[in-house]
């Protein structure tokens, strides 16, 4: 039971529709928004509202979203936290993670820059695995703390020739215009999955056509424009708490990495000089 004395982040109330009937393969979800009002729809029959203001969300469902639990764990609930997360002071990065005990590795990229590739190449080399798209800052008793969501990994069609774990895996949805592979890491690839870490590194990954490993310290100013341009919209105060975060997670060592070739060859040598620093 939660403890009445202590404050909730936010309200969540959601309703099963007996009535509804919509079945699975769910689409992809589409969103509206008015003001600090966002509205999100899975279907006709599965639905939305989030007041950012009031820190409330509601939603109708039909029985079976209802009863799909790893929908909700790697789409409604990951939704639900990129929506409302700048209100109770989360910052979510467009950063992938790896952690070694307490310790996070933060890796932050473009699209095709190698997040996940890498991500994943570190992960099977011993690395605990806590995301490789989406990571969630917040300030925790004094210290910065990054967080995960048990998502799916998403993986490029090439990623198969330089992975074994996946040969069985087969291609299986549309992702910037390519066919991708979208897969559980702990269930399919058996990698350790970690919840939190404390950041210790960030590296900003540009990769390359030819084989390559260049990594050289790269100016705080540099990386808090980088993470900053990749902040949803958000209100004046919740931007700037978002930003004074930021500020503080970019005092960390910060990196660019020319990288090109094979990712294990690349998470290799990332993993030697990261924990050599730490």
């Amino acid at each position: 039971m939660r403890d009445a004395s202590v404050p909730s982040a936010f309200y969540l109330r959601f309703w099963v529709d007996a009535e509804a009937r919509s079945q699975p393969p769910w689409p992809k979800p589409c969103f509206r928004g008015l003001g600090h009002l966002v509205f999100a729809g899975f279907d006709s029959q599965n639905s939305m509202m989030i007041d950012l203001h009031g820190r409330r969300a509601m939603g109708r469902f039909s029985p079976a979203m209802g009863a799909d639990r790893v929908f909700w764990k790697t789409v409604i609930f990951p939704v639900l936290l990129s929506m409302m997360g700048a209100s109770v002071g989360i910052t979510e990065l467009h950063c992938a993670c790896v952690t070694e005990g307490e310790n996070g590795l933060l890796l932050s990229g473009r699209s095709g820059s190698g997040k996940s590739t890498l991500s994943l190449a570190l992960a099977l080399s011993g690395c605990g695995f806590l995301s490789d798209d989406r990571t969630y800052l917040s300030d925790y008793a004094g210290g910065l703390l990054v967080w995960g969501l048990p998502t799916l990994l998403k993986l490029r069609s090439d990623a198969k020739a330089w992975f074994p774990q996946m040969r069985d895996l087969t291609l299986a949805i549309a992702w910037n215009d390519q066919q991708a592979f979208q897969v559980d890491p702990a269930l399919q690839l058996g990698v350790d999955r970690a919840q939190r870490s404390r950041p210790r590194w960030l590296v900003f990954l540009a990769r390359r056509d030819s084989a390559c490993f260049e990594l050289n310290p790269m100016p705080s100013a540099e990386a808090a424009a980088q993470l900053e341009d990749d902040l949803l919209a958000e209100e004046p105060d919740v931007a700037e708490r978002q930003k004074r975060a930021i500020a503080r997670l970019v005092e960390l060592p910060c990196w660019r990495l020319e990288h090109g070739g094979s990712p294990w060859a690349v998470a290799a040598e990332l993993g030697r000089r990261w924990r050599s620093g730490l």
